[in-house]
């Protein structure tokens, strides 16, 4: 081997290997930091909304998960339902209005009792 070629082996390959190796750990040590700076980011944005709903008065469910919302949704009454027709300008609304409140109340205990059955 010539003295140009050990000079390269000797000087220059780990030149360029300390140079390449520094990049890919640096590019992935900032990728770490950019993912655990957004994580942080999130985390605070849902604990400023979670204050806010409840400064609002809004009751927020703990430890909500796919399979609990599921189970919920399944345990629906989807096959004894009324179709209400809403009134038309001319025409009063006070028995839409009725039969809303009277839906919206059985809807209001059902939920209620869900509730205590996935709580307790």
């Amino acid at each position: 081997m010539s003295n140009r070629n050990l000079r390269f082996f000797r000087v220059g390959l780990p030149f360029f290997s300390i140079v390449l190796g520094g990049a890919y750990g640096l590019h992935y040590f900032q990728q770490v930091r950019l993912d655990f700076r957004k994580l942080k980011q999130q985390d605070a944005n849902l604990e400023h909304l979670r204050s806010d709903l409840e400064k609002s008065g809004l009751k927020l469910r703990k430890n909500v998960t796919v399979e609990s919302v599921y189970k919920e949704v399944a345990n629906l009454d989807t096959e004894n339902w009324e179709n209400i027709r809403g009134p038309r300008e001319s025409e009063d609304n006070s028995e839409y209005q009725q039969i809303k409140a009277r839906q919206q109340e059985a809807n209001r205990k059902a939920r209620a009792e869900r509730l205590k059955h996935i709580d307790g």
